[in-house]
């Protein structure tokens, strides 16, 4: 049976999201129910599982506390269950000591903290408090990242109406496009620039046909046209970004891919653009593919890139000279760079 206790000190905030109870034993579930609620919290309970699911498919509480054994899917199957549904739940759970073990282990998987039977009230409160603290960072986290998004989606909107309102068919064309999009940032025209003469070097060197030389250079000019849609808080963030924001740059191929794919000149480049950022082991992005899917002229960009990021300095390190760069390259040749890419751009640094 589902109970759902409240108390009118609680109603303010914990109301909205209240602390979920999960245990079969009556005596224990309405122990800790009484003990949360004469500290101001709201209290939802539930006997088992499945219950504990069905109250909280639309509104999920800010704390859920799950003992481990029950009948039916057991307190680990549940956690697992929030923290996939309702990720900004924070979950504790609540074990004998002859679960302590599987309590430990599942901290590793996004559970707050746990308790062991028996636990007082003022052991409760100390974990309630740290999963409402747990819970409004994840809120924040989650703010943090939609409007992120929201901007990221607001500026490749602005991108793809500038680039339709504009006539692309030529490389001149292409030039002014370039110059407009980044006339607030001269080094990004300029990293475009050197990337294009060095992909275009190497692919002759290689022998690619002079028809897909030119593809390769417009890709490589555009290589991170994607990231003119990224917000700006990311691109000069002076911190390492947390997983949610590197997982939104790594967007910006498919994104820039998808600014030019409509445009019948830039068409082939395209390709290029989506691919410029994948590795030979499939650890690049954004689609992770392996080498056997990964087009030369991809991989030529790539390794351009890489030299020209290398050897130029950033906000968060100093450059290194071309010949610690060509080394780099090639201790990561065979795993993030094609091997003989990586040996054509050396021939093209030989005769400079």
């Amino acid at each position: 049976m589902i109970t759902r206790t409240e108390t009118p000190a609680a109603s303010a905030v914990a109301s909205a999201r209240p602390v979920l109870v999960v245990d079969d034993e009556n005596g224990v579930r309405d122990l800790m129910s009484r003990w949360l609620e004469s500290g101001g919290y709201a209290v939802a309970s539930a006997a088992d599982a499945d219950q504990a699911l069905h109250l909280i498919e639309d509104a999920p509480p800010a704390v859920a506390l799950c003992d481990i054994r029950m009948p039916g899917h057991d307190g680990l199957w549940l956690a697992d269950r929030i923290r996939h549904d309702h990720p900004e739940t924070a979950v504790i759970m609540a074990t004998g000591v002859q679960d302590v073990g599987a309590a430990v282990e599942s901290l590793r998987h996004g559970v707050v903290d746990y308790l062991t039977k028996p636990f007082g009230r003022d052991r409760l409160r100390d974990a309630v408090v740290r999963g409402y603290e747990w819970h409004r960072a994840a809120l924040d986290s989650q703010r943090w990242r939609e409007s992120l998004e929201t901007e990221t989606q607001r500026r490749h909107a602005r991108l793809a109406a500038a680039i339709a309102a504009l006539r692309i068919d030529s490389d001149e064309a292409l030039d002014a496009m370039l110059s407009m999009l980044t006339m607030a940032n001269g080094d990004a025209y300029a990293h475009a620039y050197r990337v294009a003469a060095l992909s275009a070097s190497m692919a002759r060197i290689l022998g690619v046909s002079d028809d897909d030389v030119s593809t390769i250079e417009r890709g490589a000019l555009l290589h991170d046209l994607g990231k003119l849609a990224m917000p700006e808080a990311l691109l000069r963030k002076p911190a390492p970004l947390t997983a949610e924001e590197q997982a939104l740059i790594r967007t910006h191929p498919r994104l820039g891919s998808e600014l030019i794919r409509d445009v019948p000149y830039l068409l082939q480049a395209s390709t290029v653009v989506r691919d410029a950022h994948e590795r030979l082991d499939g650890l690049g992005f954004p689609r992770g593919v392996r080498s056997d899917c990964l087009p030369l002229s991809a991989r030529i960009v790539t390794v351009a890139d890489a030299y020209d990021t290398m050897t130029r300095p950033r906000v968060f390190r100093d450059a290194i000279s071309p010949t610690e760069a060509l080394l780099e390259l090639e201790r990561c040749s065979g795993t993030q760079f094609d091997r003989r890419v990586v040996d054509a751009l050396r021939r093209v640094l030989a005769v400079r």
